[in-house]
């Protein structure tokens, strides 16, 4: 049967560092080399994944949570979701009357990405753009007011505050037709991540447009946290790591190894034996 693999990358393929392990590098590119069919759904975009350079991925990929899809193998872009322009507007309003108008991202018709932020409201945004500042795909911009126009290609709002800060602007916008807002820990500090795109951009459906585009009959599907609870669930086999949060776990069909114990990456081992 004409499997596809798909994995999440912080705190479930990458380790507690945000590295990908030796193990699993060697591993999977070994895999994808014998002709497994692996790729990746993350909410990181291209400028911040090139830890994956180790494997030998030609598949396309998720990116931004669903917005972006991009092709390994071609080494191209090849859809991108916007957030229709009345929806990104209403969100910069509740954005800004919270005085939370950290990172908007705008795309150009090559899907190149810009980057515009107010302030950074705490070290783990400044880390965030001190470590993405100078990458390929990806350029920052401050500015005093960010302004939404109707020939803007917005396309994500991402911000890092504590969870109560961010829990009543998440309800805001969870009201906003057309737009989609995911709240969910960071692996790496004791922040929360909250994003915002658009309503019809999801893991789940760039996981299944990737399915149907390689005539695979089965997808399995790895993922930690809250944002990747759609796509398990749409999956024919929806796997949590160990370390994964509670719900992510309770909600998937098969619990594997922790992500620091290359949990993926021995399951994926063993999948390849078996069918030997």
């Amino acid at each position: 049967m004409k499997t596809l693999y798909i994995s999440d990358l912080d705190g479930t393929l990458l380790n507690k560092s945000a590295e990908l392990s030796e193990r699993s590098a060697e591993i999977i590119s070994h895999l994808c080399q014998k002709g497994m069919l692996f790729t990746i759904a993350t909410a990181r975009s291209l400028s911040s994944i090139e830890i994956l350079d180790r494997l030998d991925i030609q598949l396309p990929c998720v990116q931004l949570n669903g917005v972006l899809m991009y092709d390994f193998g071609t080494k191209a872009y090849t859809g991108c979701t916007p957030i229709e322009t009345k929806a990104a507007q209403k969100v910069t309003d509740i954005l800004r009357a919270h005085d939370r108008m950290s990172f908007v991202y705008k795309s150009d018709s090559e899907y190149g990405i810009h980057v515009e932020f107010e302030k950074l409201k705490n070290e783990v945004e400044r880390n965030f753009f001190e470590a993405r500042k100078d990458k390929d795909y990806k350029s920052f911009s401050q500015t005093d007011k960010i302004q939404i126009g109707d020939s803007d290609k917005v396309i994500y709002f991402t911000m890092v505050d504590e969870y109560d800060k961010l829990l009543p602007i998440h309800q805001e916008i969870s009201c906003v037709a057309g737009a989609r807002s995911t709240l969910y820990s960071d692996n790496y500090s004791r922040y929360y991540f909250l994003e915002v795109f658009s309503s019809k951009a999801t893991k789940a459906r760039g996981m299944l447009k990737i399915k149907e585009l390689l005539g695979a009959e089965r997808v399995v599907a790895f993922g930690d946290n809250l944002n990747d609870i759609e796509m398990l669930k749409a999956a024919d086999v929806g796997i949590a790591v160990g370390d994964a949060v509670e719900d992510v776990k309770v909600i998937a069909d098969t619990v594997i190894g922790n992500s620091y114990e290359d949990g993926v990456a021995e399951y994926l081992l063993s999948e390849y034996r078996s069918i030997k």
